[in-house]
């Protein structure tokens, strides 16, 4: 028996990070929005145990992959007899900040929850992701939504109109740790007016969201060629431009597909990979 899932890519609309716990954790508080690029996962059932393959050079296929710890945890959780072998074909882009590794968790969750019967709550499967990582709960969740604390509790949020989205990826990957670290060791840090812009998006005034939001690891991670791919999206008049999550992914808003388009086909004329995408409502279908 088996079962298929797309896992959407996530961006950040905003992202700040609000301290750290006891435990050693950062604090987050982020809007977060689904988008159009999936990679997919075929889970096919088989004795006890986890096997992976993967289609993309240098993604892990074995337990250091999220996906992989994600299925070990759910047989853990639900102590059913059997095992699953995970067929994964990627898209989103690896070290981007777009989720890949979270989203494939996710698909991983819900996928072996309906290949086992297993019957767990959205609830139990968050907490399940959360243990994985801290973007899991809201690749479950999808849409756009308010995540705060170590990533588990999101806030649905009414959902963005249709815009589009320049996604461009540097050659330079990025390290999630290492990028907690450069923050760390920043001694000031321009915090966004985060609470500003959350009510500015509920009252729908986007102007004003994009103009309070800001990511505070684009103080940290040095990305290069950052400031000249926001150069080519201001010239063909985007609305807002943002690194997401720890990067590298530098992507820009518009309202017209068609800019959107010229706009992600002269970046590609200069060398770089772009792609243009749009908000979806499900992050796991």
């Amino acid at each position: 028996m088996k079962v298929k899932r797309l896992a959407a890519a996530k961006l950040n609309l905003l992202l700040d990070l609000t301290g750290i716990f006891p435990n050693g954790y950062h604090g987050i508080y982020t809007i977060m929005q689904s988008v159009g690029i999936y990679d997919t996962i075929e889970l096919e059932k088989t004795p006890p145990g986890v096997s992976m393959r993967c289609d993309a050079a240098g993604i892990p296929a074995n337990p250091k992959n999220t996906a992989w710890k994600a299925a070990v945890l759910f047989f853990e959780k639900t102590g059913v007899e059997g095992g699953v072998h995970i067929n994964l074909k990627k898209k989103i882009p690896s070290g981007a900040g777009m989720a890949g590794g979270s989203a494939d968790a996710a698909a991983v969750l819900d996928g072996l929850n309906e290949l086992y019967s297993a019957s767990l709550t959205a609830r139990e499967l968050t907490e399940l992701g959360a243990k994985v990582g801290a973007d899991v709960p809201f690749c479950l969740l999808g849409g756009t939504a308010l995540c705060q604390n170590f990533g588990e509790l999101c806030t649905p949020l009414p959902k963005l109109p249709m815009l589009y989205f320049v996604c461009v990826k540097p050659q330079t990957s990025v390290s999630t740790a290492e990028a907690y670290a450069a923050y760390d060791r920043l001694r000031e840090v321009r915090h966004p007016a985060k609470e500003m812009a959350l009510n500015a998006y509920l009252r729908g005034d986007l102007v004003e969201f994009f103009r309070q939001s800001a990511n505070v690891f684009e103080q940290a991670v040095d990305v290069p060629g950052r400031a000249e791919i926001k150069s080519v999206m201001r010239a063909f008049r985007c609305d807002f431009s943002l690194m997401t999550g720890s990067g590298s992914v530098v992507y820009g808003v518009f309202r017209e597909q068609k800019t959107a388009e010229d706009c992600a086909a002269a970046i590609r004329r200069g060398g770089r990979d772009a792609f243009v995408t749009i908000p979806t409502e499900k992050g796991v279908f």
